[in-house]
């Protein structure tokens, strides 16, 4: 027998309507795209700070550069 979840309630699959269904594959959709976003927001953050700091450092060895060559 083939179970589904919903807030911790179990529900039997084959009992579900066309429409419970539909809805079911829908959410599914919906959350594997949650995880996916989440997972690319944390890897354009995390890429983005990476390159602050790259750049900081850049402009900053830049300045020690320019006070030496004066």
């Amino acid at each position: 027998m083939k179970t589904v979840n919903v807030n911790d309630k179990e529900y039997d699959y084959d009992s579900l309507t066309e429409e419970q269904v539909t809805l079911l594959t829908e959410i599914s959709a919906c959350s594997a795209e949650v995880k996916r976003s989440n997972y690319a927001s944390a890897l354009f953050d995390s890429r983005y700070k990476m390159l602050m700091t790259v750049l900081v450092d850049s402009l900053e060895s830049n300045d020690d550069q320019t006070e030496m060559d004066v």
